[in-house]
């Protein structure tokens, strides 16, 4: 197994480990801060450091990150008990649902979250002094304050309440702000970016836009709203990750307003072939849809490391490695005669050297999935929801097309939560219908009713929850879903242990593990060590 440590853009800052470091981190790009904010090209150079950090602050060593911790442990991703999981990571701890204080990619997270609100609050607090542009320093300074509000969006759906900073210098001693004080930040930094950032038609995924904030601001008040009606964390008894401030409709009030405006006037459409959202080769396809992304850099050879469960498993064939294996809930959930995702999203290994072309690109194609009365059997199961190209002259361990962060089907699937809490259940399903339109396999039927039927249930929620794990599965979407709706241990509990080649080699132990003190991580051991002010810790930890 190969260890890949990529990154897009060498950072302005020192990403370091513990809570004095992060607080005290020093420039590296230039020898000192007093000469260096003195112009636009620095102003922008410092942008860009920021925006380079973005990867680092969500998947850590282009590898895990938000990848273990949004998927890993859920029902849709567990572990394969015949491969080795990351020491680096501690990424056992995820599969098995028993996260302790000292996990190493809690840590890192953490660390590199902070690194990257330095590296902002320090710009934020520079730009106004800059002889520029006046246009231009306001862009700027709205896509600081994007960026400042997704991480601190992550930070609280990650950790709960947490320190929260605007300006430089950070005090090291600080303890953690509130649950309602770190969205009410990151609130209001993205309705600032929504205000201020042009409204034209998005060019690049990978940069802060009028809709990309309107997005995440969307996602958040949903979140939000959704963790207050169904009262996450109630029975932990926790003030400071209350959500008791929520106003439930103000919120789902907003996300209609917001969701209505982007489907609308963004100029973003669902890309007609759901594939190419997450091939290598088609990237001018993914900007149809996304309204952020991790962006690579292919002629640096800057991408993203995929391989422990998101490509298709079969070394260089393949490029996954397969160190985590799909649920058979995942397959499940799709009708596979009319949807077409079950037939993308999962399938067999990558072991004959079949090429396919898809987008006027080749790939190897993976296995067709063995299947005994709908039970995925063999050992071949896996994700295949990622596919890189079939080159030679490219590492083949790396990806280096668009990653999503944001899609326009998300858009729409909380815009259907939003409507069925506003105006009824039905009112949500005339908008998964939408979603559900682009899934059909036309050559067999053009009646989206099919799908509305097979999939509806009595309980939306569990009907919505079903459609976000079928469209966003394996986006790192799921534990904060299930989470919000106050579902993450009952959904996990109800796993089946005898139904699936994995389920039946690798579910029970999470199932015993896991239970609501595992909805939010912890504060990392050392940083709580560092700073005692950090304290209580999360229940459970």
């Amino acid at each position: 197994m190969k260890k890949i440590q990529y990154i897009f853009i060498i950072p302005l800052f020192v990403v370091l480990n513990s809570c004095s470091d992060f607080l005290n981190t020093q420039p590296l790009s230039f020898t000192s801060i007093s000469n260096f904010y003195t112009n636009q090209d620095d102003a922008e150079l410092a942008l860009t450091g920021c925006y380079g950090q973005i990867g680092s602050s969500y998947a850590v060593n282009y590898r895990t990150g938000l990848f273990l911790i949004g998927d890993v442990g859920t029902d849709e991703i567990i572990g394969n008990p015949y491969a080795k999981p990351d020491a680096e990571s501690n990424m056992d701890q995820f599969i098995f649902g028993r996260v302790m204080k000292n996990n190493l990619n809690v840590k890192n997270l953490w660390a590199r979250m902070y690194s990257g609100l330095y590296s902002i609050n320090l710009l934020l607090s520079k730009i106004d002094a800059i002889p520029m542009d006046t246009t231009r320093r306001n862009q700027i300074k709205a896509e600081a304050m994007f960026l400042r509000g997704w991480h601190y969006m992550y930070l609280g759906m990650t950790f709960g309440g947490v320190p929260v900073y605007t300006g430089v210098p950070q005090d090291m001693t600080k303890g953690r702000n509130t649950l309602q004080d770190v969205m009410t930040q990151s609130t209001h930094d993205f309705q600032y970016a929504y205000a201020h950032l042009s409204n034209n038609k998005l060019v690049n995924s990978g940069r802060a836009t009028k809709w990309a904030a309107g997005g995440y601001l969307s996602k958040l008040y949903c979140y939000l709203a959704s963790s207050k009606k169904f009262e996450v964390g109630k029975n932990l008894n926790f003030p400071l990750n209350s959500f008791d401030w929520v106003d439930v409709d103000d919120c789902y009030r907003k996300a209609d307003t917001l969701t209505e405006s982007i489907v609308s006037k963004s100029g973003l459409k669902l890309t007609s072939d759901y594939r190419l959202l997450f091939c290598e080769g088609s990237v001018n396809k993914q900007k149809e849809e996304c309204l952020f992304s991790l962006t690579p850099s292919p002629q640096k050879k800057i991408g993203l490391s995929l391989n422990y469960y998101l490509l298709p498993t079969g070394a260089v064939l393949g490029g996954g490695w397969g160190t985590c294996r799909p649920t058979q809930e995942v397959y499940s959930r799709y009708d596979t005669l009319y949807d077409v995702r079950p037939h993308w999203v999962v399938g067999g290994l990558s072991v004959d050297k079949v090429v396919e072309t898809i987008d006027n690109q080749s790939y190897y194609k993976p296995s067709k999935l063995v299947l005994s009365k709908g039970e995925a059997t063999g050992g071949d199961y896996c994700v295949n929801k990622f596919r890189i190209l079939k080159t030679e002259s490219k590492h083949e361990d790396v990806y280096y097309g668009y990653y999503p962060l944001l899609r326009l089907a998300d858009i729409y699937l909380l815009r259907a939560e939003a409507l069925a809490h506003l105006n009824g259940d039905e009112a949500g399903r005339e908008i998964l219908k939408i979603v559900r339109t682009r899934a059909l396999i036309t050559s067999r039927t053009t009646d989206v009713t099919k799908l509305q039927t097979t999939y509806r249930r009595t309980d939306f929620v569990q009907e919505l929850l079903d459609e976000r794990s079928r469209e966003l599965c394996f986006e790192q979407q799921r534990k904060f879903d299930l989470v919000r709706f106050n579902r993450y241990e009952s959904t996990i509990k109800s796993i089946s242990t005898t139904f699936g080649i994995w389920n039946k080699n690798a579910a029970q132990q999470l199932i015993d593990n896991i239970s609501d003190t595992k909805i939010w991580c912890p504060i990392p051991e050392e940083d709580e060590i560092a700073n005692p002010n950090l304290k209580p810790n999360n229940p459970g930890y």
